[in-house]
């Protein structure tokens, strides 16, 4: 059995040499955890309580959940957390862990809108039986609007928000569509919702059945190629914005003095501080 996840996917897809030193040869490595990353945690761990005590019965104030946050912000910092862009400060992304979460709790209060089935929920599904490829991943949030309607909603805390169209072909929501309907019977409309928190704007999209037939073929034809590189050991390495970011950039040859001068084709960044 083949297990991926978009994560796993978008890591060959950015950078073929990362791919490898992280899933192939599992290299042991320090992981540095970068503000950005921090910031997304934090804040969906709080959204995860605000939607869990309201599943209880409980609806939580404004103020609780800021102080929510303020605790975690306080019990998990620690000083090996990595800021990466320049000029900016801790105090900068502490606030924007608060808009952010501000933000989410003044567009949708009172949380009214459809049943939470599960937080930061964990699927699992078949992508193509014969031969036996399985897709993983996180959910944030699913509702069950009515009998049969689902959404599927993603939070990002991200500085910018991508187009329509974009959104439009994103895969990893898709993804999760596909799962739900293997794993939900009633399942027969799925929105796909992201809350684009810095902003207070969500932006919904949709999937026809062809669509997600295309996006299971292409995901499949990216398999294809990801597991002729691991035969071959054919995992180049992309420089891109990206690098920054990673951890493995030490021991890079793509970052060795030797050759810098040597052109690598760049890899399209995703917006950074992105989660989930």
């Amino acid at each position: 059995m083949s297990v991926y996840s978009h994560s796993r996917l978008t890591s060959y897809e950015n950078c073929p040499l990362k791919y490898r030193l992280r899933y192939v040869d599992e290299v042991d490595i320090e992981r540095r955890e970068t503000v950005e990353s921090f910031v997304g945690r934090r804040v969906h761990e709080t959204l995860q309580y605000l939607h869990d005590r309201h599943t209880e019965g409980a609806l939580l104030t404004l103020q609780e959940i800021l102080t929510h946050l303020d605790n975690a912000w306080e019990r998990e910092w620690h000083p090996r957390v990595l800021v990466v862009r320049a000029g900016r400060r801790v105090g900068d992304y502490r606030d924007m862990a608060t808009r952010c979460v501000t933000n989410y709790y003044r567009l949708n209060h009172p949380f009214n809108r459809g049943v939470t089935v599960g937080t930061e929920l964990a699927v699992v599904f078949v992508l193509d039986f014969d031969r036996d490829v399985h897709i993983k991943g996180y959910i944030d949030r699913l509702v069950r609007l009515a009998p049969g309607m689902y959404e599927i909603h993603d939070y990002k805390t991200s500085r910018r928000i991508p187009s329509q169209a974009y959104l439009d072909r994103d895969r990893q929501l898709a993804l999760y569509q596909m799962a739900i309907h293997q794993m939900m019977a009633d399942a027969r409309q799925v929105r796909l919702v992201w809350h684009y928190l810095a902003h207070g704007r969500n932006v919904r999209s949709t999937r026809t059945p062809e669509s997600l037939d295309v996006l299971r073929r292409d995901t499949l034809r990216l398999i294809d190629r990801i597991e002729r590189a691991t035969r071959r050991r054919d995992f180049p390495a992309f420089r891109s914005a990206l690098c920054d970011w990673c951890d493995f950039r030490a021991m890079c040859p793509a970052w060795a003095p030797v050759q810098t001068s040597i052109p690598f084709p760049a890899a399209e960044p995703e917006p950074a501080g992105s989660l989930g």
